[in-house]
């Protein structure tokens, strides 16, 4: 049997284009589904999620990705979605505004509740979409900043610097983030094995302290001075971990030295 999909009045009340009403009812669709699954339930903001990629999206619309990120935007601006992006890992989706009498999609529907309260003034409706834009670039932030030290393993100090460089904003700390996670990935490419400790945040301590020391720098640098300023950050980002890996390696060269010739060990004589 064809599945239908059900098309919501409230979205063309509201001023939505055809295409954000009809994206938002296959994604209320879906949510219908992961509602009462803990396996699409975030415990850091208390809500069921969907995951929707630009690509499935797109076939269903029939329009291009870019079309598809274009409404994303749009319907995060305007407040209905909440998009947690995370780094290696699939973006979540939130649907913050109830479509049912008694019961909220999810709940972090506290975001919508003054956004129908006041709505009776034009200076009341601009003062709630402001506050749910606020709710929404907060909760991107912290989920941000929560995978950054989980999934990419950014130090908090780290992280925190970022945060202050991107002046709070999510998008901002997301592409400063990818640039140092590329530049990683380029210096680490040829040079050092796949499964190397040297690679890794967590067992060479030195990729942290030494991100910690210069990140600020060259951020400030790259949009004061630098005509292409991704270029800039990349390619800096991309020598300072050379440094730390061979500082790293020297250490770890170091330590074997002296371990093997400590008085009294005569392992190296065998």
């Amino acid at each position: 049997m064809e599945k239908f999909t059900k098309l919501y009045k409230r979205f063309a009340e509201e001023g939505l284009s055809p295409n954000e009403q009809v994206a938002l009812s296959y994604m209320y669709d879906r949510m219908d589904l992961s509602e009462g699954n803990n396996n699409f339930y975030d415990n850091q903001h208390n809500s069921y999620y969907i995951t929707y990629s630009r690509s499935e999206l797109s076939k269903q619309l029939n329009v291009s990705e870019a079309t598809v990120t274009s409404i994303f935007n749009k319907l995060v601006k305007k407040g209905w979605l909440i998009i947690k992006r995370r780094f290696n890992s699939t973006n979540r989706i939130f649907l913050p505004k109830s479509l049912k009498s008694n019961n909220s999609t999810s709940k972090i529907k506290k975001v919508d509740s003054s956004y129908t309260k006041f709505n009776n003034t034009n200076k009341n409706k601009s003062h709630d979409n402001n506050d749910t834009k606020m709710c929404i670039e907060s909760l991107e932030l912290n989920g941000l900043s929560q995978s950054l030290i989980n999934k990419a393993g950014f130090s908090p100090r780290l992280v925190s610097q970022l945060k202050t460089l991107s002046f709070n904003n999510p998008d901002k700390l997301y592409d400063y983030g990818k640039i140092i996670l590329k530049a990683k990935r380029t210096a680490l490419r040829f040079s050092v094995p796949k499964r190397s400790e040297l690679r890794m945040f967590e067992t060479n301590p030195l990729l942290n302290e030494y991100l910690e020391r210069n990140t600020e720098p060259i951020i400030r640098n790259a949009h004061r001075k630098a005509k292409n300023s991704y270029g800039y950050m990349l390619k800096s980002f991309k020598n300072l971990f050379e440094e730390a890996i061979d500082d790293y390696s020297q250490q770890i060269h170091d330590n074997y030295n002296i371990d093997r010739f400590v008085p009294g060990n005569l392992s190296f004589l065998k």
